[in-house]
């Protein structure tokens, strides 16, 4: 699609998880660089959906509803995002939490872990860093950053909280990537491999479009390089082929802050063409 329009971005937090903005901050930063299609999708929550959409409505930015699973499939920690979907469904909401709950009593547990490194963290500055989000290992690290422990975000992750180390703490029950792609059927949902290039679950994935349950790849992603698009590229293809099906390509900035990840980027340097957003929407549309 040579000239095609980017102004697209499929892939953002806001504070309802981890990421640095408020949803309507987040909207008019967006504005702000020229995005027309935006996709909120928050870790296990859709609490910052509607404000955004309301904010998007304001100013013509077309703000799709999503959220991001936490998943695990063999070990292996797996995202999966869900576009459209119903975020008023009652079960869904209720499923979402008791997320929200094991979220919290991890927190805790994580705390206690601290306090015997004597390391001394207020249970209160975290609910405070999370306002009133899903509450996620960020939020502990930045807290620890505050504090001076560490000297930024990754730091704590190598540290203290990251799998392995001494913070870490599991989560009490895993959801599967087949519980996340259920959920978001039931709430007439489109569903989309996340980040695939930190999995390395080629034949996984193409198990879960067999089943009717997984839409398509998020080909184009901020850690994604040329090489690494260009797989997943040909892998959606050989799937599409193998299966006689469309799957759809998405892909955006996984926008947390501006001063997120190992590689900060600004908002808008990842992007992905209008016509990526427009497929979603109409696939969106034919669940309905």
């Amino acid at each position: 699609m040579s000239g095609a329009l980017r102004n697209a971005d499929l892939h953002l937090h806001t504070t309802a998880s981890d990421g640095g903005y408020p949803p309507k901050e987040l909207v008019l930063k967006c504005k702000d660089v020229g995005l027309q299609y935006i996709a909120i999708t928050d870790h296990d929550t859709v609490a910052g959906v509607s404000e955004a959409i309301r904010e998007g409505e304001k100013h013509g930015i077309t703000v799709i509803p999503g959220i991001e699973f936490s998943t695990k499939e063999s070990g292996v920690s797996v995202h999966i995002l869900g576009y459209g979907i119903d975020i008023n469904d009652v079960a869904f909401l209720q499923m979402l939490n008791e997320q929200q709950i094991m979220r919290k009593k991890r927190m805790q547990e994580m705390v206690s872990k601290f306090s015997k490194l004597n390391i001394e963290l207020k249970e209160a500055e975290i609910l405070k860093e999370a306002d009133g989000g899903s509450i996620g290992r960020p939020h502990v690290a930045k807290v620890l950053v505050r504090m001076g422990v560490v000297k930024d975000v990754a730091e704590a992750f190598d540290l203290y909280l990251g799998e392995g180390k001494p913070c870490y703490v599991k989560k009490q029950r895993e959801m599967t990537p087949l519980e996340a792609l259920d959920w978001i059927k039931a709430t007439k949902g489109v569903a989309i491999i996340a980040h695939p290039v930190y999995y390395n679950l080629d034949e996984k994935i193409m198990e879960w479009v067999g089943t009717g349950l997984l839409h398509g790849i998020e080909v184009y992603h901020r850690d994604h390089d040329l090489e690494v698009q260009k797989h997943y590229e040909q892998l959606t293809t050989k799937i599409e082929s193998n299966l006689d099906l469309s799957l759809l390509r998405t892909g955006g900035s996984d926008f947390h802050h501006e001063d997120y990840g190992r590689v900060p980027e600004p908002l808008g340097m990842t992007r992905v063409e209008n016509e990526l957003a427009v497929q979603l929407i109409e696939r969106i549309n034919s669940f309905q």
